[in-house]
């Protein structure tokens, strides 16, 4: 099982949507632990900006098991990520099928998570290059530097459990209603919100349960005035927002 799992995130990785030379960064990939925390407050405000750094790869995992999994976000603002079947070649290229996030989100009693903000993607004119990216508008006058968005479960379910064996559905999964939302404090670009224990708060479940993530709000609209300047603008449906997510599970190392 943790072979096939294993199997799944490699050819999971290996579709990912491809960052533009105009968006490069780069990241830590020696396995070497450079994580430290540290917190900013905007002025005349009580909004903190999480500036902790990671690596943002699979090499970030310590102790035992299976690497930490990690999904490279890509969509467009007003776009939700949650896993499903598109038919949409960009949004299946960023969000797993609903038994691809079975396998990897099952897990007995651990799941956290942690969210790494990239770089403002760089559309090419005229094409969506991003999830539901609405082609013809300007670019933003000013890229975000850092994205505070908010965040829910999303349990998978089966209404045909096999009688013989309670782990296999025979008909589709599917997610059930969203619960447990709460909005993640702003995250700086480059930089990894701290990590967040939900293995308390979600539902016992056969088949697991995974992350939907919406409601991205960016800095972009309000950086030209040189004033205080909060995450609090959706991002616009002509713009991209990358941020990768890594998971944790029982199956899997441990988020530092």
């Amino acid at each position: 099982m943790k072979f096939s799992i294993l199997l799944f995130l490699l050819m999971l990785t290996s579709c990912l949507p491809e960052e533009s030379t105009s968006n490069s960064s780069s990241s830590n990939d020696t396995g070497e632990d450079t994580t430290t925390e540290t917190t900013s407050t905007d002025s005349d405000s009580s909004t903190t900006t999480t500036t902790s750094t990671c690596s943002g790869t699979t090499s970030d995992g310590t102790g035992d098991g299976l690497a930490i999994y990690q999904f490279d976000m890509l969509a467009a603002g007003h776009q939700t990520w949650v896993p499903g079947t598109y038919s949409n070649e960009l949004a299946s290229s960023t969000m797993p099928t609903i038994p691809e996030a079975s396998a990897l989100f099952q897990s007995d009693s651990k799941l956290d998570i942690r969210f790494m903000v990239k770089s403002q993607p760089y559309p090419t004119q005229g094409e969506e290059y991003c999830y539901g990216r609405t082609t013809g508008q300007a670019a933003d006058a000013y890229t975000y530097t850092k994205l505070r968005f908010r965040i829910a479960l999303r349990d998978i379910k089966c209404d045909n459990v096999d009688p013989n064996d309670s782990s296999k559905c025979l008909s589709d999964l599917y997610l059930g209603s969203a619960y447990q939302y709460r909005y993640i404090d702003p995250v700086s670009v480059d930089s990894c919100s701290d990590t967040i224990s939900l293995g308390s708060v979600r539902n016992a479940t056969t088949f697991g349960t995974t992350i939907q993530v919406d409601t991205v709000q960016a800095d972009s609209t309000c950086q030209q005035y040189g004033t205080y300047c909060p995450s609090e603008r959706i991002v616009r449906s002509g713009s991209c927002w990358r941020m990768i997510m890594q998971v944790s599970t029982d199956y899997t190392k441990s988020l530092p």
